[in-house]
């Protein structure tokens, strides 16, 4: 059974008696959203969909924790943002100048890449809560028994606490309100009358009643358990900097449980995701990412859905975008053809990427699209001609084979252009000299092929398969597999490129000819 499914199931049976169960996920809007952050809501949106599939009512939240910090400005922006440090990001000028802030640029951009994967949760802006006073209540527990969450969040460090700091500790982020900056230097709450003052850096003293006042927000080990406590939240997953035997999730749970009343959700952690050919952690603020909309420029949703569905979310996996784009789309087609035949594991996760309602593989297979387009200099129409066998009046197909072309080209052009096909200009000499003596007389019977008069393309690929020979039928394929290889070699300069047929076809007969005659 898929891991969603086993979730969803174990959700089910532990809360069958809520309205709705609560699947919760959220992202601080520090920068773009990147496919790493993104594994935080599809890990929830396929809990939650599998929850939905069941029958069973299921609440999807996501919460934009845009009433953080904005702590560094990232790889690549103006340094004039680093003013704003200590300020919400809420309250972080758009540094592009099309929204009304830092915060609200990245949302808008994430939610509308949402949108193309048709994943709609419930969004939440954490600083619309907490200025609305949603939390008063729970921050007056939470500084009411601030001592409590001293002792606990203490109890998980390996350096003890001391009773000067307990005394003066207080698990919050107070947002001046004449600098708007957490560049607090002292707290004191009166519990009786319910008054906060604050001293700010910038020298701003001011006394205030925490009713109305809403410009605190719970510091992370604290707010995380209190929105669990306050929104029902039944399963949250979370990366595994948070996963550690004494990290926050460890913490926020025992939070939860003496201060909130509310048992930590079921939780899952997940591992990081990479590019594949480079190590490094990808970070919105060192401008090392690639964000999922990007993504979609290569990739069509179910094929990201798929990569994200096909592994547990403790496992960590790379994306391709290198010549592994070719392997996952064969992977996929190969699956959409045959998913009947599939095991229970692989049917549920083409499930859950929504395979089955994309008509991908009744159009040509991208890598024919990929190794010809750019011998037709990216005619899509001339490559619809050579690819005659296709009915391109079907809107399924045409429209398959359109959104194969444009991730086709897009890759192509812009990330892997070394796979780029090219006709060669001369014969290759030193290759054919590493020929033995049967692999010169295939080339020389396929040149005498080519040189034919009013071949078919339908015969000349049958007859360019008879050139080899074999009893054994295995023996055969793989003798037929190395005679292509040497095809492609002398013309295109690589190991593989489109069909025979295409290729006989595309490449002009005197060139063809010329590419095969050992001079």
């Amino acid at each position: 059974m898929h891991w969603a499914n086993q979730t969803a199931d174990w959700l089910i049976k532990n809360h069958s008696g809520e309205q709705a169960i609560v699947c919760a996920s959220g992202i601080s809007p520090s920068g773009h959203v990147h496919i790493g952050n993104f594994r935080e809501i599809i890990t929830t949106y396929f809990v939650a969909k599998a929850i939905a599939e069941k029958g069973v009512p299921v609440r999807f939240i996501f919460s934009w924790d845009d009433y953080d910090r904005f702590r560094k400005v990232p790889f690549g922006m103006d340094d004039a943002l680093n003013a704003c440090i200590g300020m919400p990001y809420s309250k972080v000028p758009d540094p592009f100048g099309c929204h009304d802030s830092y915060a609200a640029h990245f949302e808008a951009a994430f939610e509308e890449t949402l949108a193309l994967f048709d994943i709609a949760p419930e969004m939440i802006y954490q600083t619309v809560a907490y200025e609305s006073g949603l939390y008063t209540q729970q921050i007056r527990e939470a500084l009411i028994r601030r001592g409590e969450i001293y002792d606990i969040i203490t109890g998980y460090k390996t350096q003890e606490g001391s009773p000067d700091e307990r005394s003066t500790y207080y698990p919050i982020n107070l947002y001046c309100r004449a600098c708007n900056k957490d560049t607090i230097t002292s707290i004191s709450y009166d519990e009786e009358t319910d008054i906060i003052h604050y001293k700010c850096a910038c020298g701003h003293n001011e006394y205030a009643e925490l009713e109305g006042f809403n410009r605190i927000k719970l510091t992370w080990k604290v707010d995380w358990p209190m929105r669990w406590a306050y929104e029902s939240v039944a399963f949250e997953p979370g990366g595994r900097d948070h996963s550690s035997e004494n990290g926050s999730f460890t913490v926020s749970t025992h939070v939860a449980k003496d201060i909130f009343s509310y048992p930590a959700p079921h939780y899952v952690p997940y591992e990081f995701i990479g590019i594949k050919g480079n190590s490094a952690k990808m970070s919105s603020s060192t401008g090392h990412l690639i964000t999922p909309l990007e993504l979609l420029k290569i990739y069509p949703k179910e094929i990201i859905l798929f990569m994200f569905a096909k592994y547990q979310p403790n496992v960590a996996f790379d994306i391709g975008i290198d010549e592994d784009v070719i392997r996952y789309y064969t992977e996929y087609e190969r699956y959409l053809d045959k998913f009947e035949a599939l095991d229970e594991d692989l049917q549920e996760t083409m499930l859950l990427s929504g395979g089955l309602q994309s008509h991908m593989h009744k159009a040509p297979k991208f890598s024919t699209i990929v190794s010809t387009l750019p011998l037709l200099n990216f005619d899509r129409q001339l490559l619809m001609q050579l690819l005659s066998e296709y009915d391109f009046s079907d809107t399924h197909i045409r429209s398959a084979f359109e959104q194969k072309c444009d991730h086709a080209t897009y890759w192509l052009k812009n990330i892997n252009n070394r796979q780029l096909t090219t006709i060669q200009d001369t014969f290759n000499s030193y290759f054919y000299s590493t020929l033995n003596e049967q692999e010169r007389i295939w080339v020389e019977a396929f040149k005498d092929l080519i040189e034919s008069q009013n071949l078919l393309p339908g015969e000349a690929v049958t007859r360019a398969y008879d050139i080899v020979q074999g009893e054994d039928p295995n023996m055969r394929r793989k003798l037929q597999k190395r005679f292509f290889e040497i095809i492609y070699r002398l013309v295109l300069g690589q190991r593989s490129g489109p069909q025979i047929g295409i290729l006989i076809q595309i490449v002009e007969k005197e060139q063809m000819v010329r590419l095969l005659t050992a001079s």
